[in-house]
């Protein structure tokens, strides 16, 4: 930890010099008056990190105790830093946000699943708050799946083929919203290859509200009757493109309904069957939850799947947010909304960018309840809240499965307390397109060294982590993958034979490393100064940050051969100080492109916190009393799984990382040591879940 010290003619002048050097973020140590002015002592807030590694000893004071009182001051200090300038404090955008989402019917948990993953250089500042909102709109939009972009002769569902069954609640709109759908697709495709079915024998008026609108269409028309299922119309449907069908209303809470959806799953459609859900958007959010809940658990009962759904009465709402929480929550697609009585023109393409704007306009001062909500303590979830978020742990343990090659096998090893025997191997895992070797030395104050990775083609972390095996221990080969990089700096003979066979590599210098250039020996610093390329800039994620990486490039020759090396200095920028806030230096081979360049020093630095993530995992699960190699196989790979999800640049990660965040109670920027845990917790709280013999909710 460094604290600095600001001297200045004025405590003004001296807050200012904090502020441009460390940022809002800054926590103020002490002050005081000197004779020359005065003196201020700051630490950056980054810096704070740092006291949660430090080793446990009965001889040191307790740095964990302070930093959690120190960042229970954080807020404090920012406001101080701009009082100091006679500026206006700021609001918290991540609060604003939140009772913008409240206010508009979001859930209190998706709220704070996307606040949570607010940039914080978009956070504590007025000036920003447009930037943030619209930041949360993409958000939004991104998580909403729906067709979008296309043409009325190119909606998507109306070239279905097969049976079109439309359900949802009493009310909702099934046969109005069945009756639009019918008037385009006829306007598109004709009559002749339309079939209209009613199954709804209980509204007084419902079958004869149909058949006027078949006539006018010039469409056949049949009803279904009561207890018969779709087989009942086999002749009727035979050489028909499409059978539309407008279901009975139901409550999702009436007993019949699983029998009128069952009634749906015709033999001779079973694999054209497809169920679109209408939702009411001026319903309230949880009676929507409920709803589409319900019908996508009874529909699978009935081997069929509920993935689309229509929003209705659009015009009728004055706030957006619940139905399209339900959609995110439910992952269902919007095919279409409605928005009035008028066939067909009261049905369209959605335009979710539209809707989701719309939803975050409402009047902040209407929700009093998400101002007192804010303030509740964001605790990791208690035992007694698991079921209630089963859901969403599901969804994420999914997710988790589904995008991170044997994460499954992690799991299991936790539970098991061993490693799976493919694991037991010293074998790195399939598909390879890099290599990170781990330095030979341990991290200080730990006594175990950090396993060796391999890596994806977007350079991101594989499962299982190989580890050091002094009996048979695996070495750089030019055979195990075309790019391989190193925490060190290999023999000079290895780095030539990589050369000569044309395998990519890069390996972390010391800053002051000398190389020849030209028949002279030359610090790389020096080197660079005098001989270095810049290339052109790029901004990569590191740290939970998006910073401005700057490269240079110069050439070098090998001391022992006629190999022609690279080194490479980069710097990070970002935040408040021009000043770089990294500084690095590597060799890498001479025939690498500028595109290769930034590709190799992006994924090492981004890997750079591996070993430290690795020691944190292993105290994580420390108190599991594990065998050693266990452990640290366990403890490295829950660190991979960490970095896979936290630079992971495909949207799904974006949920899923709020979502983790959310569910562990973490705040503020996604890095790490936030996910290590976050994994952790929701990896334990499914398998309570699991234990107690609950459903878990698909």
């Amino acid at each position: 930890m460094t604290i600095r010290r600001f001297r200045a003619a004025s405590h003004k002048d001296a807050m200012r010099k904090v502020r441009d050097a460390l940022g809002d973020d800054a926590v103020i140590v002490s002050s005081r008056k000197t004779a020359q002015g005065a003196e201020i002592f700051a630490i950056g807030e980054g810096e704070l990190a740092l006291l949660h590694e430090s080793e446990d000893a009965p001889s040191t004071p307790d740095f964990s105790g302070l930093a959690q009182q120190l960042l229970s001051d954080v807020q404090d200090m920012r406001a101080m830093l701009h009082q100091q300038q006679g500026e206006k404090v700021p609001d918290d955008n991540r609060k604003r946000l939140y009772r913008q989402l409240r206010a508009g019917g979001y859930s209190d948990q998706l709220s704070r699943q996307l606040v949570a993953m607010l940039p914080s250089q978009l956070n504590h500042s007025n000036k920003t708050f447009p930037e943030a909102l619209k930041w949360l709109q993409q958000q939004l939009v991104a998580r909403v799946s729906h067709q979008s972009n296309m043409q009325a002769n190119d909606w998507e569902l109306l070239q279905h083929q097969g049976v079109m069954a439309l359900v949802g609640p009493t009310g909702v709109g099934k046969t109005t919203t069945t009756a639009k759908l019918a008037a385009n697709y006829v306007m598109q495709h004709g009559n002749d290859s339309l079939l209209l079915v009613t199954t709804d024998s209980y509204r007084i008026g419902a079958q004869q509200q149909l058949a006027i609108y078949a006539e006018l269409l010039d469409v056949e028309m049949h009803a279904l009757a009561d207890g018969d299922t779709l087989d009942a119309l086999a002749q009727k449907m035979q050489g028909k493109r499409l059978v539309l069908v407008d279901t009975v209303g139901m409550s999702q809470r009436d007993q019949r309904l699983a029998q009128k959806i069952a009634a749906l799953n015709s033999e001779q459609h079973a694999h054209t069957t497809r169920i679109v859900l209408l939702l009411n958007a001026a319903a309230q959010q949880e009676t929507l939850d409920e709803v589409a809940r319900i019908y996508q658990r009874i529909a699978a009962e009935s081997e069929l799947t509920i993935s689309d759904a229509i929003l209705t009465k659009l015009d009728e709402t004055a706030r957006l947010g619940g139905v399209l929480d339900t959609v995110i929550r439910h992952k269902l697609t919007v095919q279409a909304v409605s928005s009035g009585q008028r066939v067909p023109e009261d049905i369209q393409v959605p335009d979710i960018e539209q809707l989701v704007a719309d939803s975050l306009a409402a009047e902040v001062s209407d929700s009093m309840l998400a101002a007192s909500e804010w303030e509740q303590s964001t605790e990791k979830l208690e035992p007694s809240h698991v079921f209630t978020h089963g859901h969403l742990i599901q969804s994420s343990m999914q997710a988790l499965r589904n995008q991170i090659p044997h994460f499954s096998e992690l799991v299991q090893a936790l539970k098991q307390k061993e490693l799976p025997e493919s694991w037991q191997n010293t074998a790195f895992p399939d598909e390879l397109n890099m290599i990170r070797w781990a330095a030979p030395q341990p991290l200080q104050g730990w006594n175990h060294l950090t396993p060796h990775l391999g890596l994806n083609k977007h350079g991101l972390p594989l499962l299982p982590p190989v580890m050091h095996d002094s009996e048979a221990p695996v070495l750089p080969d030019m055979a195990l993958a075309p790019v391989q990089l190193f925490d060190y700096l290999p023999e000079t003979a290895l780095l030539d034979i990589f050369s000569e066979h044309q395998t990519g590599w890069l390996a972390t210098l010391n800053v002051n490393h000398k190389v020849q250039s030209q028949g002279h020996t030359l610090v790389v610093s020096e080197l660079v100064k005098k001989h270095g390329i810049p290339l052109s800039k790029h901004t990569i994620v590191y740290r939970g940050e998006r910073r401005r990486l700057e490269l240079t490039v110069a050439a070098a020759e090998s001391d022992q051969s006629q190999q022609l090396y690279q080194v490479v200095y980069g710097e990070l920028h970002g935040g408040p100080s021009k000043n770089p806030i990294q500084r690095r230096y590597w060799m890498m081979d001479g025939h690498c492109t500028a595109e290769q360049v930034v590709e190799r020093v992006r994924s090492m630095m981004q890997l750079e916190e591996y070993a430290r993530l690795t020691r944190f995992a292993w105290r994580a699960i420390d108190k599991q009393k594990l065998a050693t190699p266990t452990q640290l196989a366990l403890a490295g790979a829950l660190a991979a799984v960490a970095m896979h999800v936290e630079y992971h640049s495909a949207p799904q990660f974006a949920g899923l990382r709020g979502e983790l965040l959310s569910l562990s109670g973490k705040r503020g920027r996604v890095q790490g040591d936030k996910l290590v845990p976050a994994i952790l917790h929701v990896i334990q709280a499914y398998e309570s879940l699991v234990a107690a013999g609950r459903e878990v909710e698909a």
